[in-house]
């Protein structure tokens, strides 16, 4: 599962933003090609549209939890299962990165933001945690699948 892990943060370390990055990295399992992934999970880069509102790489894992599930996650019956696994989700994230928030995670709260995102220079990625934080999303997947599958 580390090839995951590895192909996610190669995805943000691309130009990627963090909710492609990690979706893109689990496509087939949602019957997507990595470019449908990234179209996608787009609009949940920045914290939502540069909202700095839920992280990213939470919101992929998120978008996640009915492949997940399995092949009747989004089944109306078994709604109750995945919403228990986005709450199990968030506490994972929450446990490891200590915040769901963008802003928080960046550093970043109460500072507005322009939909245009900085230019992505070594620098860019010097100063943020992203890359940390998209791969605990990604253990956090692994994890649950290789739960799912014992």
């Amino acid at each position: 599962m580390v090839k995951r892990e590895e192909m996610a943060a190669a995805n943000f370390l691309s130009g990627t933003n963090c909710a492609q990055a990690v979706l893109m990295a689990y496509a087939d399992l949602l019957g997507l090609t990595e470019d449908q992934a990234a179209m996608v999970a787009v609009g949940h880069g920045g914290g939502m549209g540069r909202l700095r509102l839920h992280c990213g790489a939470f919101s992929a894992a998120v978008m996640l939890a009915g492949a997940i599930e399995g092949p009747d996650g989004a089944e109306k019956e078994h709604r109750p299962l995945t919403y228990a696994r986005v709450q199990e989700i968030h506490r994972r994230f929450v446990e490891v990165n200590g915040t769901i928030s963008c802003a928080e995670l960046l550093g970043k709260a109460g500072v507005p933001e322009n939909p245009t995102p900085e230019e992505r220079t070594p620098e860019y990625y010097r100063k943020r945690p992203c890359e940390r934080v998209i791969r605990s999303a990604c253990r956090i997947i692994d994890a649950m699948l290789a739960e799912r599958d014992e």
